[in-house]
């Protein structure tokens, strides 16, 4: 391992719905290697271009984490050539026959043909998307706390209620 250091992972996840009145801590680092990959020797990463996943959540500048160590499957998202050309694809069997399944009602599947050189290149573990905000965007300010809560000198805005000095100390290693 390397001395590196990653980002913290944190134990509770957080809410998509209510939100959640629980303490949050830290769990680990998260190092996106042990997350998306079984087997570190065997991944690759790969930049998407074009729409024909969409339908799976996979978008154009995604990164996807590849291993080439999992056995193919029905139904499994891999990274394939036909011909040279590299794509990404839900990889089908019915009956004798194997295709690639587009994620995208606009795309049509890619049956093989005799003599076509496809290789298949691995398996999709993951995707990584970073979000990218519109040079459009307006601030807005948080709410204002009450005047019986205590702010932080040191974090403006931070609300020392407890749970986010633990966060704090467990980013420090205390």
């Amino acid at each position: 391992m390397n001395d590196k250091t990653f980002p913290p992972l944190w134990a509770d996840a957080v809410q998509a719905g209510f939100p959640s009145p629980a303490e949050h801590y830290i769990e680990r680092e998260l190092d996106l290697n042990d997350f998306l990959a079984s087997n570190r020797d065997a991944v690759y990463y790969v930049r998407v271009a074009g729409e024909s996943m969409i339908g799976a959540n996979i978008f154009p500048g995604d990164i996807l984490c590849v291993d080439r160590s999992l056995d193919f499957f029905d139904g499994a998202i891999i990274v394939a050539s036909i011909d040279g050309g590299f794509t990404v694809k839900y990889l089908r069997k019915n009956g004798n026959r194997t295709y690639f399944e587009p994620a995208n009602a606009n795309f049509k599947p890619i049956y093989f043909t005799p003599g076509q050189d496809v290789r298949f290149w691995g398996v999709v573990t993951g995707v990584v998307r970073k979000i990218n905000y519109a040079q459009q965007r307006r601030h807005i300010n948080e709410p204002q706390l009450p005047a019986t809560q205590v702010i932080s000198n040191n974090n403006p805005g931070i609300r020392l209620n407890g749970t986010r000095e633990k966060y704090q100390e467990k980013l420090g290693g205390k």
